[in-house]
């Protein structure tokens, strides 16, 4: 059986694209997140969704976090690659 991250990775297809709207999409246009933020989560940028398809999977609320910790480390790869300390200088 694949493992939990194997399967998340499979959720989604990319490329992905950011809609006028607010959300991600991928390739095969399923929603991987959006930026509908409740008024309380301060700082917030990013939601990510799809429990509607993924809640009808095995495992489903474990499916979703590891799509989640996906996504944060894919930020995290791109912000340290395309962001050096001297242009983080203020």
């Amino acid at each position: 059986m694949p493992s939990i991250t194997d399967r998340a990775m499979a959720l989604y297809k990319p490329p992905f694209r950011f809609d006028k709207y607010g959300y991600v999409w991928d390739a095969d246009n399923n929603m991987v997140a959006d930026n509908h933020i409740e008024k309380d989560a301060d700082g917030a940028m990013l939601r990510v969704r799809g429990w509607g398809r993924i809640s009808y999977m095995e495992d489903a609320e474990q499916l979703q976090d590891e799509a989640g910790r996906i996504i944060a480390q894919a930020l995290t790869e791109y912000w340290e690659r395309h962001n050096t300390k001297e242009e983080a200088k203020p």
